[in-house]
């Protein structure tokens, strides 16, 4: 009997360590939710919910590893090879079953809730994204890149990120301040109020968005509120980065500041909208596009 306890216990001992062992391999990170993502090996079949999101997992050399995506999602180039499961608003559950994914990265504020939920109700891992800053945008390719093994590249790669931005934002921020007029879309005028990264990024480049106090994060304005703010520079972000004519509207408005200066300018907002690193590339065009509505001085 005594033998038989000395063996009972000696499992017991034997069980909580590999218990211990399994737990301290096993890969956890908390996603913008602050819901614990658990795997026990890094995630091998990926599926991202969001262009930005595999543009992440791309970068950070997990690109290989993605079995499906959604539409829009055309960089870089080797993506546009990636099979689609629908769009951001609407999933192809049948599809993403087939796929047997391992993990899924999904965006919080852009992805419908009820259907990211659906997918954990089915069985599935998800992390919620939402990369809303800069340093939130370096923080998810580091947790990305636990969850996919790739967290020595993705550390690197997110210091030399921060190191870039703070690197731009040096180069600009101190300059004498203009007020800007940034136009999402021109029919009905939208634009971004003082919350969106865009507009923190106008700020590290030493301007003032004339409608950051608004409420709303997109907000549709009026002609006649973008006038009474009279900025000094418009910028519009469009997706081809200036083929689009989204400013011609404003030919005849010479009372506004900008236009009567010919401070008018178009930026390529995949790089503005798109949380994503490529967004240092836009915050350095629209740095320089500011720089230059200030004129010498």
């Amino acid at each position: 009997m005594k033998d038989h306890l000395s063996i009972c216990a000696l499992l017991t001992v034997l069980l909580s360590v590999w218990l211990i062992q399994a737990n301290a391999e096993r890969l956890q990170v908390l996603d913008d939710t602050h819901a614990q993502i658990q795997l026990s090996t890094p995630a091998q079949r990926i599926i991202s919910l969001a262009p930005n999101l595999t543009e992440i997992l791309f970068f950070i050399g997990a690109g290989d590893r993605v079995v499906g995506t959604v539409d829009h999602s055309d960089y870089p180039p080797a993506a546009l090879q990636v099979p689609r499961v629908g769009s951001h608003s609407r999933f192809d559950f049948e599809t993403i079953l087939r796929l047997q994914p391992d993990l899924i990265l999904a965006w919080e504020s852009g992805n419908p809730a009820a259907l990211v939920t659906r997918l954990e109700q089915l069985g599935l891992t998800v992390y919620r994204a939402e990369p809303a800053t800069l340093a939130l945008i370096a923080s998810t390719l580091v947790r990305i890149g636990e969850l996919t093994g790739n967290d020595k590249t993705a550390n690197r790669l997110a210091s030399q990120f921060l190191e870039e931005a703070e690197s731009i934002r040096k180069t600009f921020h101190r300059k004498k301040l203009i007020r800007v007029f940034y136009q999402v879309w021109h029919d009905p005028l939208i634009t971004l109020n003082g919350n969106h990264l865009v507009s923190r990024l106008l700020e590290d480049c030493g301007a003032r968005n004339v409608f950051a106090n608004l409420p709303d994060i997109a907000p549709t304005v009026s002609r006649e509120s973008v006038i009474s703010r009279n900025p000094a520079a418009i910028i519009a972000g469009d997706g081809t980065g200036g083929s689009h004519r989204a400013l011609d509207h404003w030919a005849n408005w010479d009372q506004v500041d900008a236009v009567a200066n010919k401070r008018l300018y178009i930026v390529n907002s995949d790089h503005l909208h798109r949380h994503s690193p490529r967004i240092l590339e836009g915050m350095r065009e629209l740095c320089q596009v500011i720089d230059r509505a200030r004129g010498p001085g």
